[in-house]
């Protein structure tokens, strides 16, 4: 596959595009170009002239009166593979900190080298891997960066060209360039954003690890079990968004706690998701509190990390608050930020994620499945710290394991009344399939006294 010359009037950015540029960003990229020329060709999707990766450098092109770039042209494509090829494109952040040699050199410009002539000392496996897949499927749309001998781009790249065995496409620039590529390259060129990622509440069950298929318990009821062990089996015990309620169910059947309810509202079973098995929990739910008040324990495991918006997460918190006695007991778990990008460090496949994740500033990365979007949210410690301050919680609990976080917490008192209702008016009115709402927010707050 080699590179062509576009007329940059002749295509068109992709709608999705994951990247947000900022004014300093086009400033930046504008001096990138002016003063190293296009070094990375861009890529396009021949079936539709649709820019799959590089949006920002063509925007900063045109800015400059530039009419025509390099590019590389794949087709065929669908659409979660065109974001994959954008992301891995652009993800000069997930560089390996040892960069690989060249032994050849050529005059500045495109080349294409045998594999023979790198080496290629440090990658990330799970970028390395989802690379070699791409070329497998669409052929080789990507470029390394080579001054001086030095890989200063495209490792992850090389390591799969290595794999495949396979000659590699290289961009070379002189070493006097070298100070402004790497001033250039290490500068911030937009955010992952997915504000045009179409989003639907109900695709998010998808999000959720499996709680059964054979795990005795979750981490999370591992830290919930010894902690209220000495309350009593009369103790009013809610799961909010239990799954398939297979530990809340075990709870009750096999060790004996009498009050327990499990609260999911994406139901799925093996022709989509049961509304009728939806309102049916918030019938026992309601009953539950009409009979028990609130309740003493509230657990939410792995849920914080399916949501797929600020709202939403604010929602499942501020509900956790809603439901829980003052004194009473909160745990919830979700995703490390910080696992999930120290994984892409490692080196062996049995330790590899299966989706390449680029959290945006909120921690969400969108992940396409089976022709629908669903998003993993991702949070540092200290944004945990923030959840935990903001909904009044005592922890006396935490925990890290799997890539999770897990927290322990007493409730010390309630959120603001507006910020109860804003929560169940969310949580209680979820989209659902064909264009369908539970709609059963006004009976909760009537029951909570909230209307």
């Amino acid at each position: 596959m080699n590179f062509e010359t576009v007329q940059i009037a002749k295509i068109k950015p992709a709608a999705y595009n994951p990247r947000k540029l900022s004014e300093q960003g086009l400033i930046d990229l504008i001096g990138s170009i002016t003063t190293l020329g296009f070094i990375l060709p861009i890529i396009v999707n021949r079936d539709n002239l649709t820019i799959v990766a590089g949006h920002q450098r063509t925007t900063a092109a045109k800015a400059i009166k530039l009419t025509e770039v390099p590019a590389f042209y794949i087709r065929g494509v669908d659409l979660h593979d065109e974001i994959l090829f954008n992301q891995i494109h652009n993800g000069i952040e997930y560089e390996p900190k040892v960069s690989g040699t060249c032994s050849e050199s050529r005059e500045r410009g495109f080349h294409s080298l045998p594999i023979t002539s790198f080496t290629c000392p440090d990658y990330n496996v799970i970028v390395a891997n989802e690379i070699c897949r791409l070329i497998i499927k669409y052929g080789d749309p990507l470029c390394a960066i080579v001054c001086e001998g030095e890989v200063v781009f495209g490792n992850n790249y090389i390591y799969a060209c290595k794999t495949l065995n396979r000659d590699v496409h290289v961009s070379f620039i002189n070493k006097e360039e070298l100070g402004k590529f790497k001033y250039y390259f290490s500068r911030q060129y937009g955010v992952f954003n997915y504000e045009k990622v179409e989003r639907q509440d109900y695709v998010q069950g998808l999000a959720q690890p499996n709680r059964a298929g054979g795990v005795d318990w979750s981490p999370l009821y591992r830290t919930v079990l010894p902690a209220i062990s000495k309350l009593g089996k009369d103790i009013h015990v809610l799961d909010f968004g239990c799954g398939k309620g297979a530990f809340i169910g075990k709870m009750n059947k096999v060790l004996g706690y009498r009050n327990t309810v499990g609260l999911e509202f994406f139901n799925h079973n093996r022709v989509g998701i049961s509304i009728e098995r939806g309102q049916l929990m918030i019938d026992r739910f309601i009953q539950s509190i009409k009979r028990h008040g609130l309740f003493d324990v509230v657990i939410c495991d792995a849920v914080i990390n399916s949501v797929n918006s600020q709202e939403a997460e604010d929602a499942v918190m501020g509900c956790l608050n809603t439901f829980c006695k003052p004194g009473g007991k909160i745990f919830f778990s979700g995703r490390r930020r910080e696992d999930i990008e120290g994984r892409y460090n490692y080196k062996k496949a049995a330790t590899i994620e299966r989706y390449i994740h680029f959290p945006d500033t909120n921690g969400l990365s969108a992940i396409l499945r089976e022709g629908q979007w669903y998003f993993q949210k991702f949070l540092y410690e200290a944004q945990v710290d923030a959840i935990i301050a903001k909904n009044n919680l005592l922890p006396f609990n935490r925990y890290n394991s799997s890539g999770y976080y897990g927290v322990g917490a007493t409730k010390i008192s309630n959120i603001s009344r507006e910020e109860m209702i804003k929560s169940i008016d969310f949580e209680f009115d979820l989209d659902l399939p064909n264009n369908q709402r539970y709609g059963r927010q006004n009976e909760v707050k009537e029951l909570l006294k909230l209307m």
